[in-house]
Formats: structure tokens, C-alpha cells, sequence
């Protein structure tokens, strides 16, 4: 997840202060255009042009610096722990909490430092903010002909290594459960019903209006049916205000929260811990979904590691591990055909004919949507 709502914070994560970052000052250089080509790259280091070349430099420079991965969103930690293993290199995760927003702004300040992230996992409306600011170059890794069109630049800027569902989760000890959309408007639910924060801040919020309006006759290009949704939830009183998904459903905050499938595959355990019997579904009627981008940025301090971080993560193994995670991978139909995915990751993922019906918004449709939420959401839903 090219135009962009730049101000907007991905609802994966918690909104941090900047100066948490430790950020510093630098200056932007020129951008790379080559795709992994060359001898070197922008930061002016020796780049492999094969993925054996590749590994072998990632190997001497011995870490690929990340930001903004928690260890339960898409199993990254399950990512990072097999990527380790697999090369012997360390992948320290600054920030694991920051937003999307947060992460473009680090690389644009500490652009030339050491202390600047190789390689990012942005929110697909940030991705064009990205590209437009000189912060990111191009590299296709060894499985980019793989990966379908609209999960990818054309020139390898970024590429879409996983992506969402929206889903509505439910804590099913003491409240019945929702078939959709429509049934969250009853008496039985008064007081129950959550967006996962604010939609005219947070991408996960902003993908359950669109997910709403497709449900009542809307599109990608018209979300006007799913803040009239929410308006009416908000006037019957059943619509209720959160921080974050798993604590107000432990608190009993909220019993029905929209977010992301992954994130509910990510929070489980919490949930069993906390006492929530948690059950979650896609509304068949409303199948929404957004990708997260990985690009590697412009003049990476280490940037064989960063390509082979991209690299790793499209890959056969990446996936599996993103699948375990509840999170889709980009290449899932190829995968599944070809029976390269383990059951125990099909098992965690929406139904294959569910995911044949997703609709992907582009960025120009997000921008728009965007907009049409921060002028009217106040005014019309009072939450």
C-alpha cells in the first residue's frame, strides 16, 4: 500500500513521538534508477548483481537494520527468526510500534547515516510519498515476475510482499455472533461495536469504511455507503470508540472489533490468556484488503542484506512464514496451486474463494476516500 494521504498513520501501530526514533539531520542525494545493476549502488557500495553475489555481500556486512515490525504482526517474528538462521545475519528492528508515516519521515532524516533503516514495511498509500522524496531504489528480487501486477512498482520500487483482509472479531462469551454487517445494528449490540482507531488516521479504520460501503452498494471509488453505515451505528448507540483492538476486547471496551485477519491470528494467544473466547470472519458481503510495501531504501547502509531481506521475504520460505502469521502472501495463489504452502498455514488464512473476491483499492481511490472521510466523519458519525 500511486497518490497518497501522507499524513495518515497505519493502524498496525501506535502512534510514537518522532523524537523516539532518536532521529538526526541529513540530506537528501539523488535516487537510484538501475534495478540491482551495476557495480554500486547510490550509497556508492559494492552491490551484487546476482542473489548468489547478493548473499555473499550481505554476509560480510553482517545486519540488515528494520523498523516498525512487532513481533505478532504477519509473524515477523517468525520472518526474522528464520532469516537469521538461514544466512547468519542480524536483523535488529528499531521502533518495532512506529507507523508507516513514521518510518518514511526516519529514512528521510537519517538519510546517508548509519544509523539509517535498510529496507521498510509501509502502509501502500505511503509508497508514492516514498518514491516522490527520492528515499527508495529500485530492486526486483529473484521472485518479482512471480508476484501479480497490482502488488508491485513496474520498476521495482517496492514491491507487496503480504496483505490483509478485513475482518470482524468477536468475543463470543456473551455475545452472539454477527453473520455481517447488518447484524451489528441490533439492540444486542449497543455499545459493542469497534473500528480498530479513528479512519481519518488509521488505515485498518479506514479499510473497514470501505469494507462497509462495498457491502451496501458502494466501491472503491464511492465510500459515501460506508460512513452512512457507520453514522447510523453511532446514532443507535452501538458504535464505540478504542485505542487498540486486543486490549478493549480484554477489557470488555468492545466485543466486536473490525481489523485486520492477520492481526487477529497475531492476537490470539493474548486473547486466550485475557479470557476472550475471540472468533473471527471476512463479511462475505464486504471483502476488503490492502497490502503493506517492502522497498529498499536509497543509500542503504547495507545494501546487499537490505535486497536479501526483500528478497527473502518473497520468497517460497517468506511466505510461509507471513501465512503462518494469518497474513496473505503476495504470491499465495501460485504457492497454494503448487502445494508449496504447509497445512498449518492454509489453516490460518481466509478461504481461497473469499480471497478471489477481494478488492484492492489504488492509491488514487485511497487518496479520495481519504479525503471524503477527514471532511465528513465528525460531522456525520460523532465518534
Amino acid at each position: 500500500m500511486t497518490t497518497s494521504f501522507p499524513h495518515m498513520m497505519s493502524s498496525r501501530r501506535g502512534v510514537l513521538r518522532l523524537a523516539a526514533l532518536g532521529l538526526g539531520a541529513a540530506a537528501l542525494g539523488p535516487a537510484l534508477t538501475a534495478c540491482s545493476g551495476g557495480a554500486s549502488g547510490s550509497s556508492g557500495k559494492l552491490i551484487g548483481t546476482t542473489l548468489d553475489g547478493i548473499i555473499a555481500l550481505a554476509k560480510k556486512e553482517g545486519k540488515v537494520q528494520l523498523i516498525a515490525l512487532p513481533d505478532t504482526w504477519a509473524n515477523y517474528k517468525g520472518q526474522l527468526e528464520k532469516f537469521k538462521a538461514k544466512y547468519g545475519i542480524d536483523a535488529p528492528v528499531a521502533s518495532p510500534d512506529a507507523s508507516s508515516a513514521e518510518e518514511v519521515q526516519a529514512v528521510k532524516t537519517l538519510l546517508g547515516q548509519s544509523s539509517q533503516p535498510d529496507s521498510i514495511d509501509i502502509g501502500y498509500s505511503f509508497t508514492k510519498p516514498a518514491i516522490d522524496q527520492g528515499l527508495v531504489e529500485a530492486y526486483k528480487p529473484s521472485n518479482f515476475d512471480k508476484i501479480p501486477a497490482n502488488l508491485k512498482d513496474p520498476e521495482g520500487k517496492w514491491v507487496g510482499a503480504y496483505y490483509g483482509v478485513i475482518s470482524i472479531g468477536v468475543n463470543t462469551k456473551g455475545t452472539p455472533h454477527p453473520k455481517g454487517f447488518e447484524d451489528l445494528k441490533r439492540p444486542e449490540f449497543k455499545g459493542k461495536v469497534a473500528l480498530p482507531g479513528d479512519p481519518r488516521t488509521g488505515a485498518g479504520s479506514l479499510a473497514t469504511v470501505f469494507a462497509a460501503a462495498l457491502a451496501y452498494g458502494g466501491s472503491a471509488d464511492d465510500i459515501t455507503p460506508g460512513i452512512e453505515y457507520f453514522a447510523e451505528l453511532a446514532r443507535l448507540g452501538n458504535l464505540v470508540n478504542i485505542s487498540k483492538t486486543g486490549s478493549a476486547l480484554a477489557s470488555g471496551q468492545a466485543a466486536v472489533v473490525f481489523d485486520w485477519n492477520y492481526n487477529f491470528t497475531g492476537m490470539s494467544a493474548e486473547m486466550k490468556r485475557t479470557g476472550v473466547d475471540l472468533e473471527h470472519f471476512v463479511p462475505s458481503e464486504g471483502v476488503f484488503g490492502t497490502y503493506y510495501a517492502q522497498p529498499v531504501t536509497k543509500s542503504s547502509p547495507q545494501p546487499n542484506a537490505a535486497r536479501l531481506w526483500v528478497d527473502w521475504l518473497t520468497s517460497d520460505e517468506g511466505a510461509e512464514q507471513y501465512a503462518l502469521g494469518g497474513a496473505v502472501p503476495a504470491r499465495f495463489a501460485e504457492l497454494a496451486k503448487a502445494g508449496k504452502l504447509s497445512k498449518e498455514a492454509l489453516a490460518t488464512l481466509p478461504d481461497p474463494e473469499v480471497l478471489n473476491k477481494v478488492t484492492f483499492p489504488t492509491v488514487e481511490q485511497g487518496a479520495k476516500a481519504n479525503k471524503l472521510v477527514t471532511d465528513t466523519w465528525a460531522a456525520k458519525v460523532h465518534a
